[in-house]
């Protein structure tokens, strides 16, 4: 089947709509009703901060849409919208972007997975999920020629001997119904179980998301041969799905599924409303991915006795008497040195620069307002913004950490920016680079 195949950039300028359509291949009027209604199924899906998609009309009438907020790939009829997120470069690096996301996505979610295996592929056109499914088909395929995931079930058994555990309650209401009879509990090993549920149903999800007939003829292939029903409900029980130790070669599988779990949302209806999406909120994702870097740059100052905490709660402002409301701060995360606030670190996914005014060479009022709150609630004197570098940015281009001093009731508080390269990220060691910078940046304030 033919696909209308499209490319926006997160945050990016505004676009054509009509561009591109032709006849026999979408509706532009139908597609966008129909994107603009899978995009309220997003925010509500992905807590984002308002619709993903939004649509005007240009100069000469025309429709101009832009996105915001996601990233990945969504297919609504025999429309496919690959969208990149804001910092990956323009130009010939923009073909790139699925290696940067993949590398942060499985980061940013524990993984410690090579989905960017198929990197070679990008010289061919795939969707960023054709990417992910091709991760999949790898590792599920390594696990099946290993053994599929067994694991122990128990079912009652009435038997003339003694197998198993006996059941002494089931015994003794049956002593004189069957006295001739035990009541046993067997464990047995049976592969119909959440692990594999949850493969067959990744790969039932995958075969009818994938753009390449070739992959979804492997991943049909691979449901038929994954053992039990499909069912995602071991993953939506939260936590790392760990399988048992002599299973560890599906680890990666499910850890695909499970992310696959996460971020997959089906569009149905009629028409061009069928299709699928598999799209993350970046603002969650560059959040926690620098929860998780920031947790490795600490641990070098470690011999200095520094940790790490997130979302640390603390009441900066008592009710006075005939009031009952307290007000809190929980910055993103808390740098302790001995147990004592030293440095407050908050990320945010914009611009350094998106302030009032023309190109202000500062970080967003609101942004520095809120953190200055947090380092008083906390009793702290240094604080960070953590930015992602996004091409035409004002300020930052240089990788250099900035900093302001800001006087409060006869001290002075220190409050850092900084911007970190994501655009370039293809290997771990590119992981590494990001926790050293970081680190470097602690330091930096620290010692002033």
């Amino acid at each position: 089947m033919m696909h209308n195949e499209r490319l926006l950039i997160e945050n990016g300028d505004w676009q054509p709509w009509d561009a591109g359509f032709s006849a026999g291949r979408g509706d532009p009027d139908r597609l966008r009703q129909s994107l603009e209604g899978l995009g309220k199924k997003f925010r509500k899906q992905l807590g984002l901060r308002a619709d993903p998609f939004a649509f005007r009309s240009g100069m000469g009438g025309a429709v101009e849409v832009r996105t915001s907020g996601i990233a990945g790939t969504v297919s609504v009829g025999d429309l496919v919208l690959d969208i990149a997120p804001k910092f990956v470069p323009r130009g010939d690096g923009l073909g790139d972007w699925s290696a940067s996301m993949l590398l942060l996505m499985q980061h940013a979610r524990k993984r410690d997975l090579a989905l960017n295996r198929a990197r070679h592929l990008a010289v061919e056109r795939h969707s960023f999920v054709d990417l992910l499914a091709m991760a999949f088909s790898d590792a599920t395929e390594a696990g099946l020629a290993d053994q599929a995931i067994h694991t122990y079930k128990t079912s009652p058994q009435c038997l003339p001997v003694l197998r198993g555990r006996m059941n002494l309650p089931r015994q003794i209401r049956s002593v004189f119904a069957r006295p001739h009879l035990l009541e046993c509990d067997v464990d047995e090993l049976d592969a119909d179980n959440g692990y594999n549920g949850l493969l067959k149903w990744a790969a039932l999800a995958f075969a009818a998301a994938v753009r390449a007939p070739t992959l979804r003829r492997r991943l049909s292939d691979l449901a038929l041969r994954l053992p039990g029903k499909p069912s995602r409900r071991i993953a939506l029980q939260g936590g790392r799905l760990q399988p048992p130790p002599q299973f560890r070669v599906w680890t990666e599988a499910l850890e695909i599924a499970a992310l696959l779990s996460s971020g997959l949302s089906h569009a149905t209806g009629r028409g061009v409303a069928q299709g699928y999406s598999f799209v993350f909120n970046m603002e969650r994702l560059f959040e926690h991915f620098i929860e998780l870097s920031l947790a490795r740059a600490v641990a070098i100052l470690n011999k200095q006795g520094f940790s790490a905490r997130t979302q640390v709660s603390i009441a900066y402002a008592e009710p006075d008497p005939g009031s009952s409301i307290r007000f809190f701060s929980r910055p993103d995360n808390l740098v302790l040195r001995h147990g004592v606030p030293a440095v407050v670190v908050d990320a945010k996914y914009k611009r350094l620069s998106d302030a009032e005014g023309m190109r202000n060479r500062k970080p967003v009022n609101a942004d520095v307002y809120e953190l200055v709150a947090a380092m008083t609630a906390h009793n702290c004197r240094c604080g960070l913004l953590v930015y992602p570098r996004v091409l035409g940015d004002a300020v930052l281009n240089d990788h250099e950490l900035h900093t302001w001093t800001v006087s409060s009731f006869g001290t002075t508080l220190r409050v850092g920016a900084l911007a970190l390269d994501l655009s370039a990220l293809r290997v771990h060691a590119d992981l590494q680079h990001i926790d050293t910078t970081l680190t470097a940046a602690l330091e930096s304030l620290l010692a002033a």
